[in-house]
């Protein structure tokens, strides 16, 4: 197993302004020279958006030039949407609605039962034809009360329409968010995500920001508000259920606010 950098790019050398650099996808090709060749090379396993390392979603550009570079050499390309997947981007999947890229494989969870222990790959029937009878499965495989959580969750998909919902309501977070941090001067280095799958990064280089990524989520712990940090880096995540309605948006958003003021302008 060989690990690749992502493209993340508010962290890249390059510190490009008119988009991906392609230095993610030059290290990629680099790899597949020195440490695995592509004949040796099984497959390649990405988040379209990542999930512990910070809510970073891959730049169009990058993946699809790393399918293009799967397909020339032969190598199956896997999508994990354990955490994107099931309307959390704003489309049912990342990888295929905001990226335009069919995965060879595609690996989905969590969204997918509403919480159940539920889990399922996809794939085309060449590559699942090729599997002898019974080589993939587990103690919880097929379990019957999870499988009807699956269908019933569904089910609320269709009938709350919650994939726009999720689009929709990204877009107001965000936006708040943009709206706080430029109103306050809070020391903020990137407002990211898709659908409600939001990050918001502090300036580390900052004093100010040192640790700040806890203390902003333990002041919203202590308004009634249950927030996560993720990433090595000072990053908060957003990821409210996929029925959020405006109202608890706005109860959120002015929760965060409170919390950010008492951690930044407190003596």
């Amino acid at each position: 197993i060989h690990v690749a950098p992502f493209p993340y790019c508010h962290r890249c050398p390059q510190q490009s302004t008119t988009g991906c650099c392609g230095r993610a996808i030059d290290e990629m090709e680099l790899l597949l020279k020195q440490q695995s060749t592509p004949q040796e090379t099984c497959a390649v396993v990405i988040e379209p958006v990542l999930g512990e390392g910070g809510y970073v979603p891959a730049p169009k550009p990058f993946l699809r030039d790393l399918h293009q570079l799967c397909k020339e050499n032969d190598i199956l390309f896997i999508a994990d949407e354990v955490q994107s997947g099931f309307g959390r981007t704003g489309n049912f999947f990342a990888i295929d609605g905001h990226y335009g890229v069919t995965p060879d494989i595609l690996v989905m969870a969590k969204g997918l039962a509403s919480g159940m222990p539920l889990s399922a790959v996809a794939t085309r029937a060449e590559l699942s034809d090729r599997q002898p009878p019974g080589s993939m499965g587990g103690t919880y495989a097929g379990n019957a009360v999870a499988c009807a959580a699956a269908c019933a969750t569904l089910d609320v998909f269709e009938q709350e329409n919650l994939v726009d919902n999720a689009a929709d309501m990204g877009r107001y977070i965000r936006e708040a968010l943009h709206d706080i941090v430029a109103a306050n001067k809070y020391p903020v280095r990137d407002i990211r995500g898709l659908g409600l799958m939001i990050g918001i990064e502090f300036e580390d280089t900052n004093p100010a920001a040192k640790g700040c990524a806890s203390k902003v989520a333990n002041a919203c712990i202590d308004r009634d508000m249950l927030v996560l940090t993720t990433s090595v880096y000072e990053t908060i995540r957003f990821i409210p259920p996929l029925t959020l309605t405006r109202a608890e948006a706005d109860e959120g958003i002015a929760i965060f606010a409170e919390a950010l003021a008492a951690v930044f302008n407190s003596p």
